[in-house]
C-alpha cells in the first residue's frame, strides 16, 4: 500500500486548473478510456461543493458499490483528503480511526476510492468516488482519470 507521503504527493499532482460543470463529461471520458472494461465493474459518483453531478453505475455493480460510494465520498468530504490517505494513516489500527473521531463505520469507510478533486491555489471543491474493484485499484483509477484530465487543461 501507498504511503501517506506518496498518497498526499498524489492529491497534490491531481490538483486542477478549474473543474465545473462543463469538465464532467470530459472526466466521465478519461474514466471510461482509462477503466476500459473495468469501467462497467464500478460505480462512479462526482460531486461539485457536495451537489452530485454524475453518477453511473456500471452493469457488474450492485447496490452495495452504491452504499460504499456514500461512505467514501462521506469520508472525502469529511477530511479534505482521499480515503486511503485516511485508511493509510490508521494503517496499524483501523478501529482508531472510528474511536477518535467519533465517526459511525455505516456512514464512513476508509477504504480506497474516494478521492478529492481539488483546483490549484482554491482548494477542495467535490469528489471523485469510485467502487467496484479493491481499493487500491478504485484509488488508481480517479486519480489516473484526473491526470488524464490535468494533462487535457494543459
Amino acid at each position: 500500500m501507498l504511503t501517506t507521503d506518496e498518497i498526499a504527493n498524489q492529491e497534490n499532482q491531481a490538483l486542477l486548473s478549474h473543474f465545473n460543470l462543463a469538465d464532467v463529461d470530459p472526466l466521465v471520458d478519461s474514466l471510461r478510456k482509462i477503466g476500459k472494461a473495468d469501467f462497467e465493474r464500478v460505480c462512479i459518483l462526482i460531486t461539485i461543493n457536495k451537489r452530485e453531478v454524475f453518477f453511473h453505475a456500471g452493469t457488474q455493480t450492485t447496490h452495495e458499490n452504491n452504499l460504499w460510494i456514500q461512505k467514501k465520498a462521506n469520508v472525502v468530504d469529511a477530511f479534505d483528503h482521499s480515503s486511503l490517505f485516511e485508511k493509510a494513516v490508521y494503517a496499524d489500527d483501523p478501529d482508531s480511526f472510528y474511536k477518535g473521531s467519533g465517526l459511525s463505520p455505516k456512514d464512513f469507510a476508509i477504504a480506497g476510492g474516494g478521492f478529492p478533486i481539488g483546483i490549484t491555489n482554491t482548494g477542495i471543491i467535490g469528489s471523485l468516488i469510485v467502487s467496484g474493484l479493491t481499493d487500491e485499484e478504485d484509488h488508481e483509477l480517479a486519480y489516473n482519470a484526473l491526470l488524464d484530465l490535468k494533462a487535457q487543461q494543459a
